[in-house]
Formats: structure tokens, sequence, C-alpha cells
């Protein structure tokens, strides 16, 4: 059997993994030719910026490629645990820093797809050659035309199951219309984000933890947010993003200042510690948006569609990476139990429900306050409990945990909402905020290297007393997410 995949991204390099089990023979068409190494490559635009890989992508990525996490980290990425090593701003204040539930991976993009691209030993790739149509028909797909961007010259790729991992500007849909399929429906729903990225050299021997500043979209309406991921190579990584109207610079200046005019300014005052690695440099994604080939009445068999070629997210909630690597499992699973193109396609679509519901659930409330659209009662109910759940997860264990399984893509959304995590949210916060973020004595040197580091008598990180402006300037233990 001959596996076919379009696109040499991380869904076509999963994808290629997962048809290695079933194939003698698999082969990767990429339009882009890789670099010699984990650097950044013109066919990942987006490559630049902050890609987190949640705990829930990392153990569905081992289940295709086992040791991929270990190879990971043998290269210097980041183990970052959630809470423990997350400071976390949301509406309402800092949350906690209590043991360890989830984590995520902080790794740039580029070591990432370099990681697992070495160990598909035995693909062929064609680099520098893009796909311009499908072979067979609307019953089904034997392959691909091809042509070499270097010669000009066509080419035909014939396989037993072809897989479309070629992105965002995936033509599917105009291929199989032209073969007789029916039109297949496009769903969109966000705001549209702005988002600019700039990469910084971490002071010498520091280890800080990673950050993350949500808006708080019943104060500002700017809705702008921001994140520091520590990755390899002792380097930090900033992205910020925003709406329009107010997206992200990509001027040194203006980027910090930006970053000054988050719901706090940590990130501001820690690219001010760091050494700048380059410019700032900027990326758009129009809204989050899912093409229905899960409905479609009929299908061609030996064919799927993974990845942004079927569903793109909003980058804020890092579920990108993770959602291509259960749309790799799916294919490899479906292989395994012998059931059709279709039943694949909508296990695809499945992989990826939970990403999109937390995606478009935010940001259609994001769109109607931008828009200044009227909100029914019932909806506005669902966002005061939304809300309330935000503000109470901190103090409340069961809701604490559930929050943290759902955003790592850990535990389906089902699962892990029970009757009791919605008791914990209805009662609500058990305690105040922190008002400050949580800092060890490490990071709060970072910040202030002029102050004396805070003693053993000031509260560690996770207590959720909240002190005052005198108490924190006392004892200059200023923790955060």
């Amino acid at each position: 059997m001959r596996g076919l995949v379009l696109g040499g991204g991380l869904a076509g390099t999963l994808a290629a993994a997962a048809l290695g089990v079933h194939c003698t023979q698999v082969t990767v068409v990429e339009r882009d030719r890789y670099p010699d190494g984990p650097r950044h490559r013109k066919g990942v635009p987006q490559g630049k910026h902050t890609h987190t890989l949640m705990s829930g992508g990392v153990r569905t990525i081992e289940q295709l490629l086992p040791g991929t996490l270990d190879r990971l980290l043998a290269a210097g990425a980041q183990y970052i645990g959630v809470p423990n090593r997350l400071l976390s701003y949301m509406p309402g204040g800092w949350r906690p820093r209590d043991p360890e539930l989830q984590f995520v991976i902080g790794t740039t993009r580029a070591l990432l797809d370099w990681t697992i691209r070495r160990q598909l030993s035995g693909v062929e790739f064609l680099e520098g050659t893009e796909v311009v149509g499908l072979l067979g028909d609307a019953t089904r797909i034997t392959g691909a035309r091809v042509r070499d961007r270097a010669t000009g010259e066509f080419a035909q790729v014939h396989a037993d199951f072809v897989v479309d991992a070629t992105g965002r500007g995936s033509a599917t849909a105009t291929w199989l219309a032209a073969l007789g399929l029916p039109a297949v429906t496009q769903e969109a729903q966000g705001p549209g984000i702005f988002y600019s990225s700039r990469v910084f050299r971490a002071p010498r021997g520091s280890e800080f933890a990673a950050v993350f500043i949500a808006p708080d979209p019943n104060v500002d309406r700017r809705l702008r947010s921001g994140v520091l991921l520590p990755v390899e190579d002792e380097q930090w990584l900033f992205t910020l993003t925003g709406v329009r109207d107010d997206e992200p610079p990509v001027d040194a200046r203006g980027f910090t200042e930006y970053a000054d005019g988050l719901s706090h300014p940590l990130l501001g005052q820690l690219m001010r510690r760091a050494e700048p690695l380059g410019d700032p440099f900027g990326f758009r994604i129009a809204a989050n948006r899912r093409l229905r080939y899960d409905q479609l009445s009929r299908w061609p068999e030996c064919f799927v569609v993974i990845g942004d070629a079927a569903c793109e997210y909003n980058p804020v909630y890092g579920h990108g990476m993770t959602v291509a690597a259960r749309n790799a499992l799916a294919v490899r699973e479906g292989l395994r139990h012998g059931v059709g193109a279709h039943a694949i396609q909508q296990d695809v679509t499945k992989a990826g429900l939970d990403a999109w519901q937390v995606a478009t659930e935010v940001d259609t409330r994001l769109v109607g306050i931008l828009e200044n659209q009227p909100v029914d009662l019932l909806t506005r109910l669902r966002y005061r409990f939304a809300d309330r759940m935000t503000r109470s997860s901190p103090t409340r264990p069961a809701l604490n945990k559930a929050r943290l399984d759902v955003f790592t893509l850990s535990v389906p959304t089902r699962e892990a909402i029970t009757a009791r995590v919605i008791w914990e949210a209805l009662l609500g916060p058990a305690g105040p905020p922190l008002a400050d973020p949580p800092l060890t004595p490490a990071e709060h040197a970072i910040l202030h290297p002029t102050e004396p580091r805070p003693t053993g008598d000031e509260p560690r990180p996770g207590e959720r007393e909240s002190r005052s402006a005198e108490d924190e300037s006392r004892s200059g233990d200023d923790e955060s997410r």
C-alpha cells in the first residue's frame, strides 16, 4: 500500500508517521525546501511566532512517534508545568501556582518540526514541489498532479491513500467540486486576530515561568493579550495579540509599549530585562474557519483532509498543533480498523471539536463586543456563568483541574465538566484573587535585580493571600502566573 501526503508541515509529517504503520511506501509532497537543521523556513510563515504544544498534543504525538518528548527536551525545549510554572493573569487577578496538573512544552516551531522530520525514516520527500490537482474521480482519489517549482515540469504521483495537509491555502474544495462532488460548507467565526512576536535572549542563567496575560472583555474593549514562552537556547519568545484598529506594532519601541498596555505590565517589564535578538514580526489570521467535509453527502474513498486545510483556529488558544496530532492519529486508527475515508474524515472533525468550541464560544463574544451587538438574556446569563467559572477556578480544586484538562485538550469537555465542577462554579470564589504576580525569589531577582531577594518568611507561590502594595514593596515577592 502506497501513502501520499500533500504538504510537509507539522500536520503532514505526523500524517506520514500515521501512514507509515500501514503503508510500505510513504511520499510527502512539500512546495518548500527544508532547512538542514531546526531553522525557520518560508513555507511556515507563522513559524516564528509562539506555538504552544499542549500536554494533550504531546501524548498524542508520543502515540505516533514514541520518544519525541525526550528528544525535544534533550534539544533544549522547556517543560512547563501547569499551573506551577505558568504565571497567568485572568480577569480578576493572578492565579496561584499550585502543584502541576498538566503541562505545555516551550519550543520553537522550527525545533518541533525538525525533531518530527528526523524520526521519519523511509519516508520520501518531494521538496520544492507543489500540488496542482488530484488524480481520480468523485468515487476515489488515486494520487495527485504535481509541479516542480524549479523546472516547471509536471508529474503524477499515484497512491492508494492520500492525505491533504496543505494548510489554509488548500485547494481541495475547488478540486472536489471539479470532480462533481457537492460544494463544501465553510463556517467562520472570530474578530480577526493580529499578532506580533519578538525573540529575546533571557538573562544569563535565569529560569523564568511562562506568562499569559488575558484581556478582560468586561472592562477593556481593546482585547489585548500577550504571552512569554521560554524556549530552547535560553530564549524568550514574546507574542502580543490584538484585533482590528488595535494591532500590535512591529517596531521595537511600539512592541514594548503595547505590552505595557496589557491588563498587567509584567511582559513589558520582562522585555526590558532581556536582550532583543531581532525586530518584531507580524502575522494575521482572519477568523476561526472550518470546512465541513464531514457533512458532504458523497465523499471519495482513499482521501482525507486534515490540519489547517480542514479547520483553522485562533492561535491565541494554542490548540492548532494538538488538533493536527489528533487528526493524524484519527487517520492511523481509521486505517487500522478498516473504516471508510468519510468515516475517518468525520473522526478528524470530532478530534477538533473541543478546540473549535473553546475558540468560537469566546470569539463570538469578542465579536459582539467589538461590533456592539445586542445580547439576549440567555446569552448574557451564559457569559456571566463563564465569567464566574473563570473567577472561581483558582480557589476551587475540581473546577481548576477541569479547566486545565480542557485547556490542554487532555480530557474531552463533556467528561471534564461534572456535577461537582458545576457546583463549585455556582459556589463562586473561595477567597480573593492574587493582586500581584506570584514570583519565586529567583524570578523576583530578574525583575528587580537591585532589590534584596525575599527571605523564607515571605508567602510562597500558590498562596492565595492578596497583599497590599505596602506589604509587597517591603517583601519584594511579586509572584505571577
